[in-house]
């Protein structure tokens, strides 16, 4: 919620929530992620990952119910602005861009609008940090890389298994407006998928047993991009 509230619904009936938890702050929560069962954590208790513009939050659900907890060192690195999740590798990558300093030593997540300003702001030097879950509210710092990212909007960003292959990060860089996937842990750059002139707005992956599918969403294009089991991306279709 903007409010940073955490609201829970029954999908067969979604009049009004099962139950509501407070945040850690009241930072909007842009994302949200569901985490594999913890074998470490007694049966029926799920988890879930969240991420605001002060970091990346832990929640327990179905136990005795804990507060959230800041996933240590995810609070200091700037503002968060986009979280991807792969749960059969368990790797998490969290991007952030640096904070605004202002008058009386406030920091904010964006700085204020002027008509000299684009809506779609501009390129800032920012951030990509891997984590890895390791179980009982752990979280493993694995790597971390420069990136370009906007200084205005929220950015998004996927995570691509390729089972038997190192897996990959797909994410935008804001001044090329190009796609880049790169090998994690190392965020070493394997590909560049080109966009449109228009910044990516989302990007999404699937795969089954034989290939994966990555989406690409610019202002007024969709791209699709086809992945077989031992090669890269190959551009598919462009609508």
């Amino acid at each position: 919620m903007q409010n940073g509230k955490l609201l829970v619904f029954d999908m067969r009936q979604t009049l009004r929530p099962l139950e509501s938890f407070d945040g850690l702050t009241c930072n909007p929560i842009h994302t949200v992620h569901s985490l594999l069962p913890d074998l470490t954590l007694p049966s029926g208790v799920r988890s879930l990952l969240t991420a605001s513009s002060v970091g990346l939050c832990h929640w327990n659900f179905g136990g005795n119910e804990e507060r959230p907890s800041l996933v240590p060192e995810s609070e200091n690195q700037g503002v968060c602005i986009a979280l991807a999740y792969c749960p059969s590798s368990n790797h998490i990558v969290a991007s952030f861009r640096p904070k605004i300093e202002i008058a009386c030593d406030m920091a904010v997540s964006q700085p204020s609008l002027t008509p000299a300003t684009s809506l779609m702001g501009q390129g800032v030097q920012g951030s990509h940090i891997l984590y890895k879950n390791v179980g009982n509210r752990c979280y493993q710092k694995l790597g971390s890389t420069s990136a370009n990212v906007n200084d205005i909007r929220l950015a998004k960003s996927a995570i691509i298994d390729r089972q038997n292959h190192d897996v990959l990060f797909a994410s935008s860089n804001e001044a090329t407006c190009e796609l880049f996937l790169q090998e994690l842990p190392s965020f070493m750059v394997v590909q560049r998928l080109k966009s449109q002139k228009h910044p990516v707005r989302d990007v999404k992956y699937t795969h089954d047993l034989s290939s994966g599918l990555l989406s690409c969403l610019s202002e007024d294009k969709l791209q699709l991009f086809l992945k077989g089991n031992f090669g890269l991306c190959s551009q598919l279709f462009l609508s």
